[in-house]
């Protein structure tokens, strides 16, 4: 390990909007535990990014620049987490991967597979780290279910199905212009459900062959899909469905998964804040507290009791995974290609849809282009 990655990690926050207080509240657990130090924030209004930090807990006095640009003229931190709108990942990853920074980036890894191939490509030749914000990895339980899924302990997988029906009201797109936007963001696919098809695609620990689609427009003025069903045949010969939706009721958001393997039905959910798993194997035995048991025994070993208040944050994980992962040199759970594969698959059912017929996988069109919904 070099010594420069024996201190604490310096990390600059780029973009400070709703899904940076996430990422904030992971950043402080990392500097208590001197782990990670942020020294940089990046926020277009920067007397309002100030402010946010303050709100977090940071009293000291962090510099916040409007422009990626004069943060990295000014200083050098080791990991850059960008968490802007969808279409600006690939433009602000690219300066920091140049600047010598590792990556914290939010789904989606961009909206372009060659932008993405370039970042990989560009990581490698520099022996820098990309981890994108796939945080259902790193929910509860997740990372133990795959152990044993990828172990054959439950027998092949025959079928698997994943919901998100992650309500929104239409004053959810009207406050940032670019949320439903072709150019900037994608529909329920490409930003609230592609954080379930990498979970799947994990877990099942297969990518895709084919790929079919529908797309609708059911209730939002926007341009793109606030609803989408998929069907995927993956190479390992399971199938999986998923159902992606933003129409329904704001305050009951809920994002759930169905394995059927030969051995075993295994559900898990999140519903209005509240967990549920379900591991029931063929003898009509439920396995689902040994699962939990061996969650918090290693969130325990880990981070500590005080790791235990961390559970509903993911991203605390998900830094975790990275700090250890540049130490180690080694790629993250969570990886950059990881999420290109997410991106890929998306993308695969966007061009099914247009197309009107399943697709092979991967996918001819590389970017996201605007559908005729």
């Amino acid at each position: 390990m070099s010594n420069r990655y024996q201190k604490p990690l310096s990390i600059a926050l780029v973009g400070m909007g709703r899904v940076a207080e996430k990422h904030l509240k992971a950043i402080r657990f990392w500097e208590q535990k001197q782990r990670l130090r942020l020294i940089a924030g990046v926020k277009l209004r920067p007397e309002a990014g100030a402010e946010i930090l303050k709100r977090h807990g940071f009293r000291r006095s962090i510099p916040v620049y409007a422009a990626i640009e004069q943060m990295l003229a000014e200083t050098k931190p080791d990991i850059c987490a960008i968490t802007t709108p969808s279409g600006s990942h690939f433009d602000l990853a690219e300066k920091a991967l140049q600047a010598g920074c590792h990556l914290l980036i939010e789904k989606p890894l961009t909206l372009d597979l060659d932008q993405a191939d370039y970042l990989l490509d560009l990581a490698d030749k520099a022996d820098l780290k990309i981890a994108v914000g796939h945080i259902f990895r790193y929910a509860m339980t997740m990372q133990e279910l795959q152990t044993d899924l990828a172990a054959g302990h439950f027998g092949r997988i025959l079928y698997g199905s994943v919901i998100v029906r992650w309500g929104h009201d239409q004053a959810y797109y009207e406050k940032q212009p670019w949320r439903g936007s072709w150019q900037d963001d994608g529909g329920v696919l490409m930003n609230q459900t592609v954080h379930a098809l990498d979970l799947m695609t994990w877990l099942c620990d297969s990518l895709p062959i084919t790929a079919n689609c529908e797309l609708a427009r059911l209730r939002h003025q926007i341009e793109a899909e606030d609803f989408g069903l998929g069907i995927f045949r993956l190479a390992n010969g399971a199938l999986l469905s998923v159902e992606g939706t933003t129409v329904g009721d704001p305050g009951d958001q809920e994002a759930a998964l169905f394995i059927q393997t030969e051995k075993a039905s295994i559900r898990a959910s999140k519903r209005r804040g509240s967990h549920k798993l379900s591991v029931l194997d063929q003898d009509g035995r439920f396995h689902s507290r040994k699962y939990i048991r061996r969650h918090l025994r290693r969130q325990v070993r880990r981070y500590g009791l005080l790791g235990l208040k961390q559970l509903a944050n993911p991203h605390t994980a998900l830094y975790d995974d990275l700090i250890r992962s540049i130490r180690e040199n080694r790629e993250p759970l969570a990886s950059g290609i990881s999420g290109r594969d997410a991106v890929a698959m998306v993308l695969s059912l966007y061009q099914s849809y247009r197309e009107r017929r399943p697709i092979k996988y991967p996918p001819s069109e590389r970017r996201l282009t605007p559908q005729d919904i």
